[in-house]
């Protein structure tokens, strides 16, 4: 179903971070105390990971870590892979005595902790049986689903830097007559999207056309997002390609494969089909009225996410900006990221919870 630019004036864009998914309504850490990981604490996430089927990767992996950054550290996902990153490059920029084998243990460790991220992913949003072993199944999170229907419209617009796949699975389940996985991704592949797969899956019973569809922009990419991408030499004779994976999560055979920005300095978003995830976010922005900001903290290492917003949004062009996080540091981050796009008739507002947000009636930021 189109928007109604009486009820909304206009475009809105909801930006996740991972305390979207951290603020999910079926996370209880008192009952199970793996929950979705923030960057701070993703190492003690993983090593709560009940499944026996990843102790042996989890235990190499921290032996790797603390190798690396000795017994008491404190360490994030980004500064991990950051420091990996770098000191590859300096391995080979130097061209020490020992550099092939220690490049060769720690792009071991980096193939480890992009394996760790969809373990814990896995174990911490899908559904669990009997046993308390991880089901197939995603939960459902009541919070997502309301944002689905209640907040979202037709021709509005997701910008999502999360991995997982919460919000697809609600626009999957809750949807209807906004939604179609063909289109709301952006992936232009081939005639009629022919270079796109797996699609069906991710939408609801009734789809709706590509104008009319909500826009979902993951910048980092998604655990569900598989992409092929042809070689220099085959690139005048194929395009790339995007599967879309029933189980994002799952690991079958071998290092699971998905295609994801990994957090760490350099990063490849302005390559390859992430190129045009980038530019699609960008023009979504641009049309704003609205901004919902839901769980994302600007990051002082994510220069290239506040760059987005700052290059996008048009001068003084929003009726209304939220900002819904309990931390104060990190709304008063959003305000200024968002500040090109601010004017005097700005309706700024500010929530400490997403319950809170979806308790209060829409006219209070939406005028």
């Amino acid at each position: 179903m189109m928007k109604d630019s009486n009820s909304t004036s206009g475009p809105l864009v909801l930006v996740l971070g991972a305390g979207a998914t951290r603020a999910c309504k079926f996370v209880k850490a008192e009952t199970f105390s793996c929950i979705p990981p923030l960057d701070g604490d993703f190492f003690t996430q993983l090593q709560r990971v009940p499944d026996p089927k990843h102790r042996a990767l989890i235990v190499a992996l921290m032996k790797s870590i603390v190798d690396i950054f000795g017994t008491n550290f404190s360490l994030t996902l980004e500064t991990a892979f950051t420091t990996i990153e770098h000191t590859l490059r300096m391995l080979t920029a130097t061209r020490s005595a020992t550099a092939t084998k220690r490049k060769r243990e720690l792009q071991e460790t980096r193939d480890r902790l992009m394996e760790a991220i969809s373990i814990v992913l896995e174990a911490s949003i899908v559904g669990r049986g009997d046993t308390g072993r991880a089901t197939h199944e995603p939960q459902d999170c009541v919070h997502h689903k309301a944002l689905v229907e209640r907040v979202l419209e037709g021709g509005d617009a997701v910008i999502s830097f999360n991995y997982d796949c919460v919000i697809d699975d609600a626009l999957r389940l809750h949807g209807k007559e906004k939604w179609n996985a063909k289109y709301g991704y952006g992936f232009k592949l081939g005639p009629h999207g022919a270079d796109l797969t797996g699609h069906a899956h991710w939408s609801p019973g009734s789809i709706v056309d590509a104008k009319s569809t909500i826009h979902v922009h993951k910048l980092h990419g998604s655990l569900h997002f598989q992409f092929t991408e042809p070689s220099e030499r085959a690139r005048t004779k194929s395009r790339p390609s995007v599967l879309l994976k029933q189980r994002p999560y799952t690991k079958q055979r071998g290092t699971p494969r998905f295609s994801i920005i990994p957090p760490e300095s350099n990063k490849t978003y302005d390559k390859g089909l992430f190129a045009g995830l980038w530019r699609n976010a960008a023009q979504g922005l641009s049309a704003a009225k609205h901004v919902v900001v839901v769980g994302y903290s600007f990051p002082a290492t994510d220069l290239h996410a506040a760059s987005l917003f700052r290059t996008s949004l048009k001068s003084r062009g929003l009726n209304s900006l939220v900002v819904v996080n309990p931390d104060r540091a990190a709304r008063r981050r959003a305000r200024e990221v968002m500040q090109s796009g601010l004017s005097p008739i700005t309706r700024v507002v500010s929530f400490d919870s997403v319950a809170e947000f979806l308790a209060t009636d829409p006219s209070v930021w939406r005028g």
